[in-house]
């Protein structure tokens, strides 16, 4: 290939990137938007996905995490730990609680599902300042197996996909 022919090629490849990006990210808002109205309504959070009602390709689901202990206000957190854990403390110009002892904190409030925190010497559990329990936000994944991504390869080059995709860049779409 020609450098010249290489040239128009990655200009093509890249026109088309942009474009197949920006059209995905806005199916992507349109899937969740629907996924969210189908579980309100029916709560239903996973669909079959499949082309021209033949087989079965993947699914696409709402994915809902579960909520995660979270630091919201640093110096209570910081207040509450010199106040009770003092050798958690880095000392430095400025004093931090060490990243240690707050990821194993906020990692077993996440468990618990509560901002509170249970010392496993004492027993004594402590509602912890500084740390709200947070939802994370909803997501869409897709899972389409490779079975899946040949069965869409073969419907794009047959032209069968024109209905769901750019008309610019299916066979026969635009003049």
């Amino acid at each position: 290939m020609s450098l010249k022919d290489t040239a128009a090629r990655t200009a093509v490849l890249s026109t088309l990137h942009a474009a197949i990006g920006d059209e995905l990210k806005a199916a992507k808002r349109e899937l969740e938007a629907g996924l969210r109205a189908a579980k309100a309504d029916t709560g239903t959070q996973k669909v079959t996905i499949s082309l021209a009602e033949q087989q079965d390709i993947g699914t696409a689901s709402l994915v809902q995490p579960a909520a995660a202990a979270v630091v919201t206000d640093v110096d209570k957190f910081k207040a509450w730990v010199t106040a009770n854990y003092g050798s958690e403390i880095e000392r430095k110009f400025v004093f931090e609680v060490r990243a240690a002892f707050t990821a194993r904190l906020l990692k077993e409030m996440t468990a618990v599902g509560v901002a509170q925190w249970a010392d496993p010497e004492t027993g004594e559990v402590h509602d912890v300042p500084g740390v709200e329990m947070q939802g994370r936000a909803a997501y869409t994944r897709l899972a389409v197996p490779d079975e899946g991504k040949a069965v869409i390869a073969k419907a794009w080059q047959s032209g069968a996909l024109a209905h769901l995709v750019l008309p610019q860049l299916t066979a026969g779409g635009a003049e």
